[in-house]
């Protein structure tokens, strides 16, 4: 399956149009506190990186492989063959046969599946912990003895392709494709892993074997193990297992580009027609790569302006302004520059610029006053503990120093993440904002309706002359009370 980051929230340009962003933050409280252990580390001789964090409790372990490989490292001729090569992952390898891999996994009570994203395909399974030697046969046998052939192929190939299909049936898939293209010029992000269905049609054998020889190695990969395990057992199973496997050669990908360095789009006003029921205005801008130290200040700001019914955009743009019947922000964090983005759906009897105007209001207010120290610490308070929630799973916490280590390059930083957070002041958000969200880095995302219903402007005639009366019987109440 896709990474569900790639098409709604965080790959998620068009969050905006399915969800209201981050959970609402509460009250100021004391700042949670993660757990005090640490992962280890240590790198094969064929150049396989194991991360280990042992984690006391329920008798369970999760493996996981994260290939350093995603539609970053496809070109325009074969743009989607990094998700094809996760659904043939599964098809049999030399010692295995088709959907062995996870018949193996469920019958011990295990499960298993895996992802795509841009900068990463990630294999996973969660089992009993007595069991996890059954996991290091499986990815190690699949690694670099998988079945390629033309009925593999031309199988898969049709499954992707149905997935394809049915993203474009998505009005919000479609408009996120669309908005992609523009967004990243010239660059790999300016498609998503669903990749292009010419190309799809295009992929031969020799392509896939190239793809597996080059990327499907020990020294292009991350395994990582948590849960009820040793430091030791694991390294006995990574050298049994991993250990004989045959190096790709290929070397680290290039660094993250710098924001310098990307490409502009062509508009920074980009509007399409889709089937939706409800029209969208999203302020969008570049922001850094996942690592960059400004990225906390920046998710920080996401649930200051959009986390729930006490965010500073609802508020402005549902509640006072009655202009919006939602308000929301995203933080799409990638290994090369990501996006930022405000935005809201409105009914259609509120004019665009209206909105637009809003919430470049709102941005500004940030970037020219800041904001205040207990807003901050509602938001820092959630995130942490959101974080800490997910450090008590095994499966979370293998996927948070999987995607630390893959992103931004250190897998140390996500248990650390914390202490940045906490560290934050006003002055680093309001910073923040000015960096990023100038006017001159605006582009103005617009998804509209092909055909607005008539209900809706009725609906909009009603309920602002229902927001009219209780604006004036408050008045009036208030008139009394003094």
């Amino acid at each position: 399956m896709l990474d569900f980051r790639t098409l709604t929230k965080g790959g998620m340009l068009l969050i905006c149009l399915t969800r209201l962003g981050p959970s609402p933050v509460t009250a100021a409280a004391p700042a949670p506190s993660a757990p005090a252990a640490r992962a280890e580390s240590f790198t094969l001789k064929n150049g396989l990186k194991v991360i280990v964090r042992p984690k006391t409790g329920a008798p369970v372990a999760t493996m996981q492989v994260w290939y350093r490989v995603g539609s970053w490292n496809e070109r325009v001729g074969i743009r989607g063959i990094a998700h094809l090569f996760e659904h043939m992952m599964f098809r049999g390898s030399e010692k295995y046969g088709p959907e062995e891999h996870s018949r193996l996994i469920q019958k011990i009570g295990g499960y298993d599946n895996a992802f795509t994203a841009e900068d990463m395909t990630v294999y996973h399974q969660t089992l009993p912990a007595p069991h996890l030697e059954l996991a290091f046969r499986l990815e190690a046998d699949r690694m670099q003895t998988l079945v390629l052939d033309s009925q593999v192929l031309n199988t898969e190939r049709e499954v992707v392709k149905e997935e394809f299909r049915q993203s474009l049936n998505n009005p919000f898939s479609k408009a996120y494709l669309e908005f992609r293209k523009r967004l990243f010029p010239g660059h790999p992000y300016a498609w998503t892993p669903l990749g292009d269905m010419e190309d799809l049609d295009k992929i031969t054998v020799q392509d896939c074997l190239d793809f597996y020889r080059r990327h499907y190695a020990p020294d292009n990969a991350v395994l990582i193990v948590a849960g009820d395990v040793s430091v030791a057992d694991v390294r006995r199973l990574a050298e049994t297992h991993f250990g004989p496997l045959r190096p790709a050669g290929r070397g680290a990908n290039p660094a993250p580009i710098e924001m310098s360095k990307l490409q502009k789009p062509a508009d920074r006003r980009i509007a399409l027609k889709l089937d939706l029921e409800l029209p969208v205005v999203t302020l969008a801008y570049h922001i850094p790569p996942a690592a960059h130290e400004d990225i906390p200040a920046l998710e920080v700001l996401t649930a200051i302006l959009s986390g729930g019914e006490s965010s500073r955009l609802y508020r402005k743009l549902v509640r006072e302004s009655k202009l919006a019947v939602h308000a929301m922000g995203y933080t799409l964090l990638q290994r090369d520059p990501g996006l930022y983005g405000v935005g809201a759906a409105f009914l259609p009897n509120r004019r665009t610029s209206q909105v637009e105007s809003k919430l470049r209001d709102e941005i500004a207010r940030v970037i020219r006053d800041g904001v205040t120290e207990r807003e901050l610490q509602k938001a820092v308070n959630q995130t942490l503990a959101d974080m800490v929630f997910e450090a008590y799973s095994a499966d979370h916490l293998a996927h948070g120093y999987g995607e630390t280590e893959l992103l931004e390059g250190d897998f140390r930083r996500w248990e650390t993440v914390l202490d940045r957070y906490r560290a934050l002041k006003p002055k680093d958000v309001q910073a923040a904002a000015a960096r990023y969200l100038s006017p001159d880095r605006e582009i103005v995302l617009i998804a509209e309706p092909e055909k607005t219903n008539w209900l809706y402007y009725v609906l909009g005639f009603f309920k602002s002359i229902a927001d009219w009366f209780v604006e004036a019987w408050d008045r009036l109440a208030g008139w009394f009370k003094s």
